[in-house]
C-alpha cells in the first residue's frame, strides 16, 4: 500500500510533467537514430534490412521512415526505472513507429498499457 502510493504519486508528477515539457526536442537526432538502431535489432534481429514493420499499425516501411519512441518517457522520474527494471533508452523501452504516431502518442492520442509482469 505504501509503495503503491510512492508509485501512483511518482506517475502523477511524471504525467504532470509530460503537459508542461514537450517530448520532440529532448533528444538529438544521432542519438534517436541509436535507439532506433538498437531497438531495431532486438525486435527484428537486423539494422540492416530494406524493410520493417511499424509497431502499432503492422505497416511495412523503410527504416527511415521509422523512429523510436520511449514507452517511458524521457522527463518521467528516472527513479522509477529501477522498480520497473528497465533502462530509459533500452530496447524494452522503445516502440518502433511510424513518426505521425510517434506525434499522437506524445500528445497522449493512444496509450501502451502492459498486460502484467510477464
Amino acid at each position: 500500500p505504501e509503495e503503491q502510493q510512492s508509485v501512483i504519486e511518482s506517475m502523477i508528477q511524471g504525467v504532470t510533467l509530460d503537459l508542461y515539457h514537450p517530448t520532440s526536442s529532448l533528444a538529438s537526432s544521432r542519438a534517436l537514430k541509436s535507439y532506433r538502431d538498437n531497438a531495431l535489432v532486438f525486435y527484428y534481429g537486423s539494422k540492416s534490412e530494406t524493410v520493417y514493420k511499424c509497431m502499432v499499425t503492422g505497416t511495412e516501411c523503410s527504416k527511415e521512415a521509422l523512429v523510436a519512441g520511449h514507452i517511458y518517457r524521457q522527463q518521467w522520474p528516472k527513479s522509477m526505472l529501477a522498480r520497473f527494471n528497465i533502462g530509459l533508452h533500452k530496447p524494452e523501452n522503445i516502440i518502433i513507429m511510424q513518426p505521425q504516431l510517434e506525434k499522437a502518442f506524445d500528445k497522449w492520442q493512444w496509450v501502451v498499457l502492459p498486460e502484467g509482469p510477464d
